[in-house]
């Protein structure tokens, strides 16, 4: 039988450089919904050009795009990378200037719109590299700052998934809070309501783990995650005493008249220091896809709690639930922390090595390579604890609100 939902209509601009982004943000959107609709009775509704206009004729396609694209959406979600894009006439460019249209919105009434941008921190091949492009992008970032705009970066594809899931996550939370809050003399914008046709097939949900359960499975894999962290730190530990065993056994090589040591002599330490190099590069390597999988698990089931936060009600269980959740999130961040903060460390240790023989400068590029990669997991890893403990928090101070 029809039921009544609340939509929230979410617009995406961007250049066309981040196209995959805009495919993982439907991908995240249908998701949500698919988890929403009948628990919340909220579905977000996402608005592109490439779905939601069709060709016509104006000053230009953004003039086009503009009077196409509804403008009463209610969150507006940018993402730029290294495009800034073509100039409209009006702006710098079509998403430059839909952005200037979500702010003025905002600005003059911050109820009617959220505003969300989002800036990809991968890198690129420099033959791919407009530096112009690139310049005004970082031009318009930095200006952020002074227009009261919070941007959030982001790696890779998958990242963006997992960060902008929890985001709208917590739209999701405040609009219900809102509504639930909503006084005569203080009323939000209500999202559109619309009827939709339930069906059998809509009916059929597959099982899924509840409030009570999914921080079992975070929990679990936080602890997967500390227990590589201790493992990353007991490797890097031994790989320092080895190098330190190696360059006292270089120092206390005989020394001839001139001062020199035997060259065949320092080419031998100088070796194995090489193969403890590539043994810490293999090692690590084995660990990041298993520091990965435990993250991504433990994500998704972070994401999947706040989800169902946002549909609960004041509950003292709930509470409690929430801030042992909140405390797991904290102690994870602060081990991969200390664990990122080591690693940098030592990644600077490492890049000051002398370039001794031409073995041991390939063992060191391996060691600098995977450090690297390693600590973009950390990076991001933390960035995603962060916003869930973001959310978290706010949950609850809602909830004793």
């Amino acid at each position: 039988m029809p039921r009544q939902e609340d939509v929230l209509s979410v617009f995406v601009a961007s250049p066309s450089d981040v196209s995959d982004e805009r495919d993982k943000l439907e991908e995240v959107i249908r998701e949500i919904n698919k988890a929403w609709s009948r628990e919340l009775s909220l579905r977000f509704e996402l608005v592109r050009w490439e779905t939601d206009a069709y060709p016509g004729v104006g000053d230009d396609a953004q003039a086009v795009i503009n009077d196409q694209i509804p403008s009463d959406y209610d969150l507006f979600i940018g993402i730029m990378w290294c495009r800034y894009g073509t100039p409209t006439g009006r702006s710098g460019s079509g998403t430059v200037e839909e952005f200037e249209r979500a702010k003025a919105r905002y600005d003059a009434d911050p109820s009617s719109v959220r505003v969300m941008m989002y800036f990809k921190d991968e890198a690129i091949s420099p033959s791919h590299i407009d530096l112009a492009q690139l310049t005004k992008v970082n031009e318009f970032r930095e200006s952020l700052g002074s227009e009261g705009a919070l941007y959030w970066t982001f790696r890779s594809v998958e990242e963006f998934g997992k960060l902008v899931h929890v985001h709208l996550t917590r739209q999701a939370q405040e609009w219900k809070a809102q509504l639930q809050r909503k006084t005569d003399d203080d009323e939000p914008k209500e999202p559109t309501k619309r009827p939709i046709q339930t069906s059998d097939a809509a009916s059929e949900h597959e099982e899924e783990l509840g409030l009570l359960e999914l921080p079992e499975v975070f929990e679990g894999q936080f602890e997967s995650l500390v227990e590589i962290s201790d493992r990353l730190n007991a490797a890097i530990e031994d790989l320092g005493v080895k190098i330190n065993r190696h360059v006292a056994e270089l120092a206390s090589l005989p020394k001839d008249a001139n001062g020199s040591v035997n060259r065949k002599d320092a080419k031998r330490i100088i070796s194995k220091t090489s193969s403890d190099m590539y043994a810490f590069t293999a090692r690590l390597e084995a660990e990041i896809p298993l520091f990965s999988r435990a993250l991504n698990a433990g994500m998704k089931a972070v994401i999947r709690f706040l989800s169902l936060l946002a549909e609960v009600d004041v509950d003292e269980v709930n509470i409690k639930q929430a801030n042992s959740s909140l405390q797991s999130i904290l102690e994870l961040h602060a081990t991969m922390g200390t664990t990122a903060d080591s690693i940098k460390e030592f990644r600077k240790s490492a890049l000051g090595l002398p370039r001794l023989t031409g073995e041991f400068i390939k063992a060191k590029r391996a060691v600098v390579a995977v450090l690297d990669q390693l600590i973009a997991e950390l990076d991001s890893g933390k960035l995603l604890l962060r916003e869930a403990e973001s959310n978290v928090r706010s949950f609850v101070r809602d909830k004793n609100a």
